[in-house]
Formats: structure tokens, sequence, C-alpha cells
């Protein structure tokens, strides 16, 4: 019944501008059009007038639609008494309590009858809600209905919600999020939300990079054992070239030494196969001594490449390492090594 008078009340005044709280247009859009007349005023007219031709058509949809468009272009306190109105029509009766908020909140003074009206209507939309308050111990927290922001703690009124479930989400930074789940039912429904507050994360202290061990790597020890086997070869062959070249020269001097005895023995007189003989000997002799020079040269370059390699050798611990040194004497050569 409310919801019927206060219609009549509003629509019909802006279709007929009779005698009623909203007899006269919102504020800029009475007076007559002026030709290519393009301020907003004369759009929020227009949609205005298209709004209240559906209404006398109970085209309630519609007429939401071209209200909306007049509301979006500026907000008037005319303007959402209709779209009250059709909400409470279509059955959404918490959207037509927030419109009703705002004609409270912004009729004038001077229109206690309207205000009256807008009272009555809001009441029979309570009557089809429930009223639920929400509290927290937290201030300036957000305070979000199904995903929709409705302000901040302390809320200064109730939230008028449709029957149902309905999730509650209160959030502020520092605090963290807070979400519960409701079932609007009965009259009135208070709802308290608590937050805790987030302890700032400590940043762990960088901890100092680990002193890198090198790990004792098998490849100095390869090469240091290749330059050493190398170093071993060269001395073994220096040392079988000392002992060949020197065995070579003692045969070169007993070769030479039987050649002048039988050149000596023959004298004054050699015959030919005498000669013959003192030549094959002393082309032996040196032959020998050729071959003798040969071996102390392939000798001598087999100790020097031993030396070489134990000079170049990569150096180990004094504990580990093998002292190797080389000998030549008389007839004889040899290596000597301490471990």
């Amino acid at each position: 019944m409310f919801a019927h008078r206060f219609a009549s009340i509003g629509v019909l005044a802006a279709v007929t501008l009779g005698a009623s709280w909203s007899h006269s247009a919102p504020d800029g859009m009475a007076g007559k059009d002026s030709p290519g007349d393009s301020d907003p005023n004369k759009e929020r007219r227009d949609w205005m007038n298209k709004g209240n031709a559906e209404y006398v058509q109970k085209h309630w949809e519609t007429a939401r639609d071209y209200y909306l468009k007049s509301w979006d272009i500026k907000h008037h306190y005319t303007i959402a008494a209709n779209l009250a109105d059709v909400e409470m029509k279509l059955g959404h009766y918490a959207e037509a309590a927030g419109y009703l908020k705002y004609v409270l909140a912004n009729i004038p003074d001077n229109k206690p009858n309207e205000r009256k009206l807008a009272e009555e209507q809001l009441l029979e939309c309570r009557n089809h809600l429930t009223a639920v308050r929400v509290a927290s111990d937290v201030t300036d927290a957000t305070v979000l209905v199904d995903g929709r922001d409705v302000g901040q703690t302390p809320l200064r009124e109730d939230l008028l919600l449709e029957p149902g479930k309905h999730v509650i989400s209160v959030t502020k930074p520092g605090y963290g999020n807070k979400t519960e789940e409701l079932s609007a039912e009965g009259n009135q429904v208070d709802v308290t939300i608590t937050l805790e507050k987030v302890s700032s994360p400590v940043s762990p202290s960088p901890t100092p990079p680990a002193a890198h061990l090198r790990e004792p790597s098998a490849a100095p020890h390869a090469q240091s054992s290749s330059y050493r086997l190398g170093s071993y070869l060269g001395f073994g062959v220096g040392v079988v070239g000392a002992g060949v070249g020197t065995y070579f020269a003692f045969k070169a001097h007993s070769t030479q030494s039987d050649s002048d005895n039988h050149f000596s023995a023959c004298l004054p007189k050699c015959s030919s196969a005498e000669k013959a003989s003192i030549a094959d000997l002393d082309q032996t002799a040196r032959n020998q001594r050729a071959f003798s020079i040969t071996s102390f040269i392939l000798g001598g370059v087999g100790l020097a490449t031993g030396v070489t390699l134990l000079i170049v050798e990569p150096k180990e611990t004094a504990a580990s390492a093998v002292r190797v040194r080389p000998w030549i004497g008389l007839g004889q050569a040899g290596i000597s090594a301490r471990f």
C-alpha cells in the first residue's frame, strides 16, 4: 500500500507535474528547451520522460533502465524516488532501500509530507529485508558484502540484505582479511568480526657465502704423473745410451789396439793380406767409435729430457716429492732417487 501511494505521487508528478512533492523538475531541468539545446539537463529530462512513459505501461524494467540513464547523468532525489518505486515493484527491496536512503538524505526540509512517505516506504522495504549489523575491533577496515564495498568500520547504519546466504568480508592493510558466511533471516542479525594484526615478516639476515673449499683434483696428480713417467723414460734412455756408448767405446779402443799391433808386427813390410786385415780392423774400430758416439748422444738427450721434465713437473708437497738425480761415471751411468 505504501509503495503504491509513494509511486503514484513520484511518477505522476513527473508525468503531469501535479501537486505532489516531486511536482517540480530536478534542479536545472525546468524551463523551455531552446533550439539546439545540448546541455546534460535536457538529456536527463528526456530519459526521465521516456521512463515515465514506460512506467505508465507497467514496463517496470524498461522504466528502470531509462531512470538509471538519467541517474547516471546526475543524482537527484526525485530520480532516486522513481528508481526506488520500480525496484520495489520488481521485488528488489535492498536496491529500493538504498535509493530511499538517498531520498531521505537529500530531500529539502520544506517537504515534510514527501519525507514521511519516503520513510513509510523504507519501512516497508525493511519488512522484506534483514538488518545486518557488522562490528569489528578494527576501525577504518573495509567491509565487503558479496564482494561489494559497503563502507568502512564502524558502519554508521545497519546493512539491509535480502533473505538468504551472504558473505561478509572485513579487510585492512596490516591486518589481513577475515571472511564469514551468514544467513540473513529474521529482522536483525549481528556479526562481529575480529581481525588479527599481521606481523611484518622478518627478513632473514643475509648468510655470508660459504667459503669455497677447493677439493683436491686428480688432474694435477695425473699431470704430475705424466711428467714423472716421461722423466723416468728419459733417464732410462740416457742410462742405456751411456752404457751402450761406453761399451762400444771400449770395443773401438780394443779393436784399434789390435789393428795397431798387427801393423807393428808386420813391419817393415806387410803383405797384402796383412794390410787388408789391418784395414778391416781400422774400419771396425771406426764403426764402433761412431756407434759409441751416437749412443752417448742419445743417452745425453735422454738424460737432458729427464732432467727437464723433473724441473717443469708440477710440484707436490715436500712429504710426497720424489728426488731423482742422474749420475755418470767412467764406463758406467745410472740414477739415484729418494722417495
